[in-house]
């Protein structure tokens, strides 16, 4: 599974040594698609430019994305993303494995959203797919939906 490591070069939490890993193929298909989900409820268009620029579109979107979902759904996807991330406790030995993530480990307000985006990078390919898959089905639905006219009662 793809990892990277990555330290704030400024600010409380500079020096601090985070692990961002690859979600697994089932478990990223699947935050993917409720994002995907989140975004269509909110009635948000995912900028065909984006998907066209691919995968750095994307990441340069994602923020704006998750402004369109609801408070609840944008919880779920900020945490299924913070599940990626762990820590090395101490940098210096590397024979430690990574602890996963408390309160405590974060003091700086910037590392929250430094992290998540780190975390959607690694996963935006998963995302990427869920939205080839999902938005054109919408699209289908919405064309087909009755245009609020019914026939006459017989």
């Amino acid at each position: 599974m793809k990892t990277i490591e990555w330290t704030p070069a400024k600010g409380p939490d500079a020096g601090k040594c985070f692990v961002i890993s690859r979600m697994s193929a089932f478990t990223a298909d699947r935050w993917a698609r409720h994002v995907v989900r989140a975004l269509a409820r909110a009635g948000a268009n995912t900028p065909r430019e984006a998907l066209h620029s691919g995968i750095a579109g994307l990441s340069g979107q994602s923020m704006a994305l998750f402004g369109h979902m609801s408070d609840e759904d944008c919880d779920r996807a900020f945490s299924g993303l913070l599940d990626c991330v762990t820590i090395r406790r101490d940098p210096t030995n590397r024979a430690l494995e990574p602890a996963p993530l408390i309160e405590a480990d974060i003091t700086d307000p910037n590392t929250l959203p430094a992290l998540r985006a780190e975390a959607f990078r690694l996963n935006v390919d998963f995302f990427k797919a869920a939205i080839y898959q999902i938005y054109p089905l919408i699209a289908i639905l919405r064309e087909t939906q009755p245009d609020g006219d019914l026939p006459p009662a017989a």
